[in-house]
């Protein structure tokens, strides 16, 4: 009898420890798909509501803003043109305040180009609540978006003649 109930307490004590040491399965991960979870966020940032009756991508009522979003933003041609637009950005966006901020970022949203995507990033994380709203639709027109890879022309082999 002593051996039986032995040999019962063992096999429960098994049975115990082996379901509490198994780790649970990770089935969420496995059956999300990241594209959908993208356009669900997309969605709910869609439905906030601000606190302001205004547009929150609408530029504030400021005559420096004013006068800068009435001018025309032209795209620049050229290597020394975009890095100094870029290194212009860069500074606004280091020694300015929030109205050269909100510039700054705007223009970089506008420009939309690879180089800028750090004074966005940047613009996301600023105190100023139009900054980071000017940002976030800056960063919108990036976000999915799927670059080409460069065409680079790759030469024949040298010894292409012998493939022929």
């Amino acid at each position: 009898m002593n051996q039986l109930l032995a040999g019962g307490a063992a096999f429960v004590l098994v049975a115990v420890l082996w379901l509490l040491g198994r780790r649970p399965s990770k089935t969420l991960l496995r059956s999300t798909d990241a594209g959908s979870v993208a356009a669900i966020n997309r969605a709910q940032l869609g439905l906030v509501h601000t606190d302001t009756p205004e547009s929150p991508l609408s530029p504030p009522p400021t005559n420096a803003l004013e006068s800068s979003s009435s001018q025309v933003f032209v795209l620049p041609v050229g290597a020394a043109a975009r890095l100094a637009l870029a290194k212009e950005l860069r500074q606004a966006m280091d020694q300015g305040g929030p109205d050269q901020r909100l510039v700054a970022v705007e223009r970089a949203g506008l420009w939309g180009h690879q180089s800028v995507l750090t004074v966005l990033r940047r613009g996301l994380r600023d105190s100023d609540r139009r900054v980071v709203l000017a940002a976030a639709a800056g960063i919108e027109r990036q976000r999915g978006a799927t670059r080409p890879s460069p065409t680079q022309q790759a030469r024949p082999p040298r010894n292409v003649a012998r493939m022929r």
